[in-house]
C-alpha cells in the first residue's frame, strides 16, 4: 500500500507540475498583494484614499488604473504622453510627486490596485 501511494503522489505531482509553473509566471500571489498593499499604505495613502476606488484628500481614486498610466505617474509625476485607449485622466494638474524608489514593485503595487477594484453592482 505504501508504495502504491508514493508511486501516485509521484505521478500526481508530475502531472500537477506544469499548473504550478503556469500560476508561477502568470501574475503575483498573494505574498505580492501583500507587499503591493505595503507599498501602497508607505507611499500612496498621503494624498490618494486608503481604498484605491475612492477619491483621496488630493489625488483621484485610482481604480482601474492602466499599468503604463502608473507607471509614468509615479516615475514622473506625469501622464504618459500617448494615454491608453479609453483612458481618461481623472485630473488635469500635474501635483503628483515622483517616486522613483518603488520603480522595481510597480507591477505589484498595480496588481493589488487591480485586486482592490470593485465591480459596480447592475
Amino acid at each position: 500500500m505504501n508504495i502504491v501511494f508514493k508511486i501516485l503522489s509521484f505521478f500526481i505531482g508530475f502531472a500537477l507540475y506544469p499548473l504550478d509553473a503556469y500560476l508561477m509566471e502568470s501574475g503575483p500571489r498573494s505574498v505580492d498583494l501583500d507587499k503591493g498593499r505595503r507599498i501602497y499604505f508607505s507611499n500612496c495613502i498621503s494624498c490618494h484614499n486608503k481604498d484605491p476606488n475612492l477619491k483621496g484628500a488630493i489625488g483621484p481614486e485610482i481604480k482601474n488604473v492602466p499599468y503604463e498610466v502608473l507607471e509614468s505617474k509615479v516615475l514622473t509625476g506625469k501622464y504618459p504622453e500617448k494615454l491608453p485607449t479609453g483612458f481618461i485622466p481623472k485630473r488635469k494638474t500635474q501635483l503628483m510627486r515622483p517616486i522613483p524608489k518603488i520603480k522595481d514593485d510597480l507591477k505589484v503595487l498595480h496588481a493589488w490596485i487591480v485586486s482592490m477594484n470593485k465591480q459596480s453592482k447592475k
